[in-house]
């Protein structure tokens, strides 16, 4: 049916209305003397139709034999529009400008888009699947669909498979995650578990060895916490790899504030735009020196993005350091600090108390504090056995 309608559109046809006689023996005629007709409807003593205009040069006798009078309502199809159009070339160039570009943006990728993936981010993969080819505005015709998968599957780490999808102007990069290899305990190699900092001994679960110490015992760094070296039932020893978790009490202080610290100000920016067009970029401008930060922006409909737009590329300078101005702003950037490092404390351990102390009254504000949390202290350190030859 569309290509039927194509047809006609490209050839051009007539609506016309057939008023008066007799309409029955009008669209016998026209049957008899093959003049197509189509898309027929029966408006009270009024016939209308639409028929091609080689058909309606032809309709004369056929409408003067049963007595209805015939006229044209409307012309249609290209040849028409090009006669009404004939003086407006540049219309016709934009015409055949965007015939042009839509067939060069059919055998261009529009999107690309990732799936499959959870722990992997998506700009990881769109990373390496643009360094190998796959990219808005490629080619489709030159791409290697088998290829580009194992070449991605061995430069993106953690992918276990991968498959690239061309469909139309859309890649689909399908992938599958590998399952990480579980830690496997070393217990022949002769180790010691020790303290990697000071504390207090909270909890103690030994899997391989000896414990060293009791629970509420005070450590220092590098003590002894859990032993390879192991007592057999026939009194001798032999030597293992220890396995287990030790954790202490431990203190974190942190002392923050603004003083002899240095920031740099914002001098100069540029911006320079760049137009986009099924990978040919057209700069607005010169080139911009130094780290240039780039923000893309395509044309989309929210669901299918066009390989055309607008990159805008940015740039700033910054003068010589300065300190921060007043007392307010000072107490602000020092609260920050302690934020930053609280949290951290926070990521790696189990915050039992807290003690924070703060002066913004001062010269130089500060935020003080004294932190008391539980954490994992043991590290292995290995057993050197020196052989003795006989």
């Amino acid at each position: 049916m569309f290509i039927l309608k194509f047809v006609r559109f490209v050839l051009g046809y007539v609506l016309f209305t057939a008023t008066g006689g007799f309409p029955e023996r009008f669209i016998n005629l026209c049957t008899q003397h093959n003049i197509p007709l189509w898309d027929l409807k029966h408006l009270g003593d009024t016939v209308e139709g639409k028929t091609t205009v080689s058909g309606y040069k032809r309709i004369r006798p056929a409408a003067r034999r049963s007595g209805v009078r015939v006229r044209i309502s409307k012309k249609c199809g290209l040849p028409f529009l090009r006669e009404r159009n004939k003086k407006r070339a540049g219309l016709l160039v934009g015409v055949a400008l965007a015939a042009l570009l839509l067939c060069i943006l059919s055998t261009r990728i529009w999107t690309v888009r990732v799936e499959g993936n959870v722990q992997i981010h998506d700009e990881q993969i769109l990373r390496a699947a643009k360094s190998l080819g796959v990219e808005m505005g490629a080619r489709t015709s030159k791409l290697d669909a088998q290829k580009i998968a194992k070449e991605l599957q061995n430069q993106v780490e953690g992918l276990s498979w991968a498959a690239v999808n061309i469909d139309a102007c859309k890649a689909v990069i399908e992938v599958r995650e590998s399952t990480p290899k579980p830690d496997i305990l070393d217990t022949k190699t002769p180790a010691n578990i020790v303290a990697s900092e000071d504390g207090v001994l909270t909890r103690i679960e030994v899997y391989s060895g000896t414990a060293a110490l009791p629970v509420g015992s005070a450590v220092l760094k590098g003590d002894l916490l859990i032993s390879g070296v192991v007592l057999n039932k026939d009194n001798s020893e032999s030597l293992h790899g220890a396995q287990g978790h030790v954790y202490a009490k431990v203190e974190r202080n942190i002392d923050c504030s603004a003083e002899n610290t240095e920031f740099l100000k914002l001098s100069g920016e540029n911006t320079r735009y760049v137009l986009y067009c099924v990978g040919l970029k057209l700069p607005l401008g010169r080139p911009l020196a130094g780290d240039v930060y780039t923000v893309e922006t395509y044309l989309s409909n929210g669901e299918t993005t066009l390989p055309v737009g607008l990159l805008r590329e940015h740039t700033a300078a910054f003068s010589a350091p300065f300190a921060l101005p007043s007392p307010d702003s000072q107490a602000r950037y020092a609260a920050k600090l302690f934020a930053e490092e609280y949290r951290a404390i926070w990521l790696d351990s189990v915050i039992l108390s807290t003690d924070i102390s703060f002066d913004f009254d001062k010269e130089t504000p500060f935020v003080r504090g004294k932190i008391t949390c539980e954490k994992e202290i043991g590290i292995n350190q290995e057993i050197f056995v020196e052989k003795i030859s006989d």
